[in-house]
């Protein structure tokens, strides 16, 4: 049974979770405990990044992978998300991210001003990649 793990600090909308069920074969999504979620959501922007700052993640992920293939949905705090799909790589996690269709629209005003209306659609997961 391959799996899903939520590691971002959004809700999985029903088109990704379509996707993962019917391209990536996934048949269980994880959510991560309310407190390593409430971590991930609000890493501390005043401290400097350590490994054992995400010893929680990384325990919940291997206590709780499958027996095929386990997907991990990595997006955040930029560090963060450098060193979680690192360590999926290390570990036999395949880590990927959403990636989103923006489209723009300029409003323009009766005052002169002018409003800009961004929509994000869902458009695919991407596994990440290394650099050889």
């Amino acid at each position: 049974m391959n799996k899903l793990f939520l590691i971002f600090n959004h809700q999985l909308s029903e088109e990704q979770e379509k996707e993962a069920r019917e391209v990536l074969q996934v048949e269980e999504i994880v959510s991560l405990p309310p407190q390593l979620q409430d971590f991930w959501s609000s890493i501390p922007p005043d401290v400097e990044l350590t490994e054992e700052m995400f010893e929680g993640i990384t325990a919940f992920l291997l206590q709780n992978k499958g027996e095929k293939e386990n997907f991990c949905l990595v997006q955040g705090d930029f560090g963060a998300t450098v060193y979680i799909v690192s360590w999926c790589f290390k570990n036999g996690f395949v880590p990927i991210y959403a990636t989103t269709k923006r489209v723009a629209k300029e409003v323009v005003r009766p005052d002169g001003s002018v409003e800009l209306h961004k929509i994000f659609r869902h458009e695919r997961f991407r596994k990440y990649i290394l650099c050889r």
